[in-house]
């Protein structure tokens, strides 16, 4: 028979053992992982961030995080014998992830990051130790992999242009070498056709050396020639060759360029048709608003459903750069008087456009390092949850230029819409944008 002491003792011990098993679990929402035969972690979410814990009673600031951590997993990602953290986020469509790896020297963990790129559904395939397959969506990838030093290099890419203008549905992967050299750039369409001539539409077709606006040359192709596309750039570059006498040249050619002659956008007031307007930018203020609106002085409705604004910059030297900035979505204006839009009032004339396509400061992301503007993507069935986009190319120079607006709808017979002429400065005042 067990004494009322020894009843007490037991029972003390039992709700010991209870409270401090409620309040390990407590602790922590995630389980306790191993690292190696030494080593258990454990992955907290704090005020300050996330923070790991070690076995041996050491804790380990990992990041702030503005995503909130979902699942916990560890694989060998670098393939050096120790288990390293993968911090999984199921917030939005996209699974985006943290990589942490383990520095066995220093029991402390040091985070995989690749420039200008988030790890999001992730692929690790044990069967392919140290090697990491990050999706953008369905048919757009990064592969990257480790080097002996177990270094990050980037093996792949596999990346998808879709200009519905042009009828261009292609398709690139490109392999990379261990130092970052281009091995080999493939190309193809999605029904596996040959990759189709492009005839030029434009009066004047400006080359370029590289892609890049910095990289213009004096060279023009003429209306009606034929170009065979090899590779992509981003969204807004096209490798070709074509003739010339009797050889076959290589450059680069801009896909804004395919669709407007840049020699021939000007602004033109149209008081019975439709009109673009700008705003001026800065208006004696030293922050930049970037403020545009579509009037329709015609006597019917005007509807555009694939319409896209682009920026058109000329620099001192009457040097011209176009660049497409995003689509407008859906668009449905009445018909309008110009009397109607230039109202004075007691405190000078006022304006009343039929439809403010913009009204947003120009604003300065110091993670991406780049001028942005605010826009609402979910309106055009943009899933991407950044809602910015880029306001200037990333080789722009600094100086002085002429700013004006382009609208386009590749749907419509409508020529190209070219707004007023503005001024700005380059680089801009640098405000930051509050992501909170």
């Amino acid at each position: 028979m067990i004494s009322s002491t020894a009843y007490k003792k037991l029972l003390g011990l039992l709700l010991y053992s209870f409270v401090t098993n409620v309040n390990t679990r407590a602790q922590s929402r995630f389980p306790t992982l191993e690292v190696n035969e030494t080593f258990s972690v454990t992955v907290d979410e704090t005020k300050k961030g996330i923070v790991a814990k070690l076995n041996n009673n050491e804790t380990l600031f990992l990041k702030k995080w503005k995503r909130k951590l979902s699942f916990i997993e560890t694989y060998d990602v670098n393939n050096d014998g120790h288990m390293d953290l993968v911090l999984n986020s199921e917030e939005h469509q996209s699974n985006h992830a943290l990589i942490f790896l383990f520095e066995p020297k220093s029991s402390s963990y040091r985070e995989l990051t690749y420039p200008d790129h988030e790890f999001s559904n992730l692929i690790i395939n044990e069967q392919e130790p140290g090697m990491i397959i990050s999706y953008i969506n369905g048919q757009e990838w990064f592969k990257f992999g480790f080097n002996k030093q177990s270094e990050l290099y980037r093996s792949g890419e596999s990346r998808v242009l879709n200009e519905q203008q042009l009828a261009l549905y292609l398709y690139q992967i490109r392999m990379y070498n261990l130092d970052g050299s281009v091995k080999s750039i493939k190309l193809e369409t999605f029904e596996n056709e040959n990759t189709p001539l492009l005839e030029v539409q434009v009066a004047r077709l400006r080359l370029y050396d590289e892609p890049g606006y910095h990289a213009g040359s004096n060279i023009y192709l003429e209306k009606g020639a034929f170009l065979e596309i090899t590779a992509f750039e981003g969204k807004e570059w096209l490798k070709i060759k074509y003739k010339y006498a009797k050889e076959t040249l290589e450059r680069w050619v801009n896909i804004s360029e395919l669709k407007m002659d840049i020699s021939k956008l000007q602004y033109v007031e149209d008081n019975k048709g439709l009109n673009l307007v700008m705003m001026d930018p800065q208006n004696g203020n030293e922050n930049f608003y970037f403020c545009i609106a579509l009037n329709n002085y015609s006597n019917n409705v005007f509807e555009s459903y694939y319409g896209k604004i682009y920026i058109l910059l000329e620099n001192e030297n009457g040097n011209k750069l176009l660049y497409p900035l995003y689509n407008t979505g859906d668009l449905k204006l009445p018909p309008q008087k110009p009397k109607d839009t230039n109202v004075n009032k007691a405190g000078g004339k006022w304006f009343k456009p039929g439809a403010v396509l913009d009204d947003n400061m120009v604003q300065w992301d110091a993670e991406k390092k780049q001028f942005v503007i605010f826009h609402d993507k979910s309106k055009h069935n943009d899933m991407d949850e950044y809602s910015y986009v880029s306001f200037f190319p990333d080789d722009l120079s600094a100086g002085k230029y002429k700013i004006s607006t382009v609208f386009m709808d590749s749907e419509s017979q409508q020529k190209p819409l070219v707004s007023n002429k503005q001024e700005l400065k380059f680089p801009l005042k640098k405000v930051l944008i509050d992501k909170k």
